[in-house]
């Protein structure tokens, strides 16, 4: 900030700090964590350790206080800019903030937009009137914020006979890759698992006994990009799709800030493998084993040499039931 009209102020009692308060879904990081960082007189120059700033984490409430000794000193009494930072120079904050189990995770189709917020206030100290915008605090700070969201989201696959949809089947493994790489996660519960690096590729769906949730997949903390989707293991008696794509397609604002709708699932690679007509899920269909659905298994070539080869038998043998039939005449 330009404190050339701060002259009634002394350093002492000018004040310059934010505070980031972050919704239970967000887990914020140690103090240590924190950097503190000006563009002077190199991009992202570290200051965190200039005395007088003070950074500290509790609970979901995040303080950078003392930011002036950053940029200011004490000139004859009153605050004033450092030369060597000056008005106009940039300051950064960086840090991470971890979604954690009690995110909230968005879903398409209507399942859903649930942003988890975090808020960040800055106060500093004025004289005379409170700027256009700022909240006046009463003790000759003022204070503005802005909010941020971060979104995650969440894809339910639906595993289902081919042959009867109503049929749901429980127990196939996934693994689910991203740019090359197999995602893990951490099981919640049955068919019910949460993006985590420290946890296992496969994931399986809901064991079927009796309830809503029998076949399902739900997975939790993905990001809105496509991801490829493998099965490892069919259910006894069925085939494995073949891999396919899902996507989760948000809608952005006009100036790609925020999430309004979390929109829909995009599919590709496979027919077996859909968006719901209610379009809360990707239903993924697989053929039970017979020699029907082959073709839909990659299996179109087997059946096509089996066909060949039944009519090659048949025109093999034809000659020699004429014959043995001639011979049997003529002995007549």
């Amino acid at each position: 900030p330009d404190l050339s009209g701060l002259s009634g102020v002394t350093y002492d009692a000018y004040e310059f700090k934010v505070e980031d308060t972050a919704e239970p879904g967000l887990t914020l990081p140690a103090a240590s964590g924190v950097k503190v960082l000006v563009d002077v007189p190199s991009p992202d120059t570290d200051v965190t350790a200039t005395g007088g700033v003070t950074i500290g984490v509790s609970g979901q409430i995040l303080t950078v206080g003392g930011l002036k000794a950053v940029f200011a000193e004490d000139s004859g009494g009153h605050v004033a800019n450092k030369a060597t930072i000056p008005a106009g120079s940039l300051i950064r904050l960086r840090y991470a903030a971890v979604l954690n189990t009690g995110a909230s995770f968005s879903a398409p189709g209507g399942g859903g937009l649930a942003p988890n917020a975090n808020t960040v206030t800055l106060t500093r100290s004025y004289t005379g009137s409170v700027t256009a915008g700022w909240t006046d605090n009463s003790d000759d700070t003022e204070s503005r914020s802005a909010t941020a969201n971060a979104y995650t989201f969440k894809l339910d696959l639906v595993k289902v006979d081919k042959d009867d949809q109503s049929k749901p089947l429980g127990g196939a493994g996934f693994e689910v890759w991203r740019d090359g790489k197999a995602l893990k996660f951490k099981e919640l519960a049955d068919g019910v698992y949460l993006l985590d690096a420290a946890g296992n590729a496969e994931v399986r769906t809901h064991a079927v006994d009796g309830s809503l949730k029998s076949g399902t997949l739900s997975l939790l903390g993905v990001e809105a990009r496509e991801l490829l989707v493998r099965e490892t293991q069919a259910p006894d008696g069925y085939f494995k799709v073949s891999d396919f794509t899902v996507e989760v397609v948000p809608v952005w604002n006009a100036d790609a800030t925020e999430v309004t709708d979390a929109s829909s699932y995009r599919t590709s690679g496979t027919n077996l493998a859909y968006v719901s007509p209610d379009g809360l899920s990707v239903v993924v269909a697989d053929p039970a084993r017979s020699l029907a659905n082959l073709p839909y298994t990659g299996g179109v070539g087997i059946l096509l040499l089996l066909i060949v080869g039944g009519l090659f038998l048949m025109f093999a043998v034809r000659p020699y039931y004429l014959s043995h039939r001639a011979e049997a005449t003529a002995n007549i």
